[in-house]
């Protein structure tokens, strides 16, 4: 029904989908419903899993100019820049879109959380 172009052609749709859904069986209508939802489940956790991939590239964005990405690959997780950037964009590997684990995520804001103090540290020795 979203690529209806008008409204009458929306409801021609639902009118069709109501016809067929009304010919099942019970058991067929409670299959339906049973995919329906996993269907959807799935497509709830294919979001939720891209909206972690966004808000991640999004943070680290606003302070890609400031931090050296090279550095905290190395240095917090013993990697090199392109699997740090992997995971922060998102980039397929091996078929898959690369991610940070919870684990990597708790490191990659403790590694933020340090140079922040890093800096703090040095600016208060500037004054």
């Amino acid at each position: 029904m979203h690529s209806a172009i008008s409204e009458e052609e929306r409801k021609g749709i639902q009118s069709e989908i109501e016809s067929m859904f009304s010919s099942l069986s019970d058991e067929q209508k409670d299959e339906v419903r049973k995919s329906f939802i996993k269907g959807m489940n799935e497509k709830i956790e294919e979001g939720e899993k891209l909206m972690e991939r966004v808000d991640v590239y999004v943070e680290i964005k606003n302070i890609s100019n400031y931090v050296s990405f090279n550095q905290i690959a190395n240095e917090y997780f013993g990697k090199s820049r392109s699997w740090l950037h992997q995971r922060i964009r998102g980039y397929h590997v091996n078929g898959k879109p690369a991610r940070f684990t919870a684990t990597e995520r708790k490191k990659l804001a403790g590694a933020l959380e340090d140079i922040s103090i890093k800096i703090h540290k040095a600016s208060l020795k500037i004054v």
